[in-house]
């Protein structure tokens, strides 16, 4: 079993490290077997043949993922031989069933004596076949228990740090939902003071209209503003 608490978790955003994923707090033991408990019910795929994990995988980084995976691999690698071993096998004893047979043939029409010995051999050839059939199918069976371990260990992993990085987007989230209800607050207040002024300009404006006229207003504009 995973110490799952030593083991070295990240995520990586837009091609950039988040360092801060709280997987590694005290009720880890307690997700992990959470997540356990559910997955054991559930028919899960092998997750090297699944493009979402590969997707997930690019942005969840974690040593147990890293070892388990190789792990995986090999452990399918030796299904897959087994499986076409088995396959040779079992065509291999089909031909000595075909050979049996007409040994046997031989032996009850002609008495053959050759032929009883070839017989023999095949009956022993065959013993042999489906004894290495046997542990074939015995590794297959017991293969198929540590690939599912394997798979499941990996799921619960990429689990485990991805409701880690859950938790803290949404602590992420409310900060900056305070932030932003702040900038509000201040836009709002920003928005105010500058109608303030804009009413309070547009009142000179009037005044100064009403007191020298139009073309004295342009000539005070382009004075003052050359001055400034």
């Amino acid at each position: 079993m995973f110490n799952f608490k030593k083991r070295q978790r990240k995520v990586i955003i837009n091609n950039e490290e988040v360092t801060e994923v709280k997987v590694q707090d005290e009720n880890i033991d307690l997700k992990r077997d959470y997540i356990n408990n559910i997955l054991k019910t559930k028919k899960l795929p092998i997750v090297l043949l699944d493009p979402l994990w590969h997707s997930a995988k690019e942005h969840i980084k974690s040593s147990v993922i890293d070892k388990v995976e190789k792990e995986l691999q090999e452990l399918l690698k030796e299904q897959a031989r087994l499986n076409t071993d088995y396959k040779e096998y079992t065509v291999i004893k089909q031909n000595f069933l075909k050979e049996i047979l007409i040994l046997s043939e031989r032996v009850q029409v002609g008495n053959n004596d050759e032929a009883l010995k070839e017989l023999n051999k095949m009956h022993q050839s065959i013993l042999v076949t489906n004894q290495k059939l046997e542990e074939i199918e015995k590794r297959l069976d017991s293969i198929e228990d540590e690939i599912n371990d394997k798979n499941k260990v990996m799921i619960s992993e990429m689990i485990a740090v991805g409701y880690g990085y859950i938790e803290m987007c949404k602590q992420k989230s409310r900060t900056l939902e305070d932030e932003i209800a702040t900038l509000r607050m201040q836009m709002l207040q920003k928005t105010a003071q500058k109608k303030e002024s804009e009413a309070f300009l547009k009142d000179i404006y009037n005044y100064i209209h009403s007191i020298v006229g139009r073309e004295q207003i342009e000539v005070i504009d382009k004075a003052l503003g050359e001055k400034k």
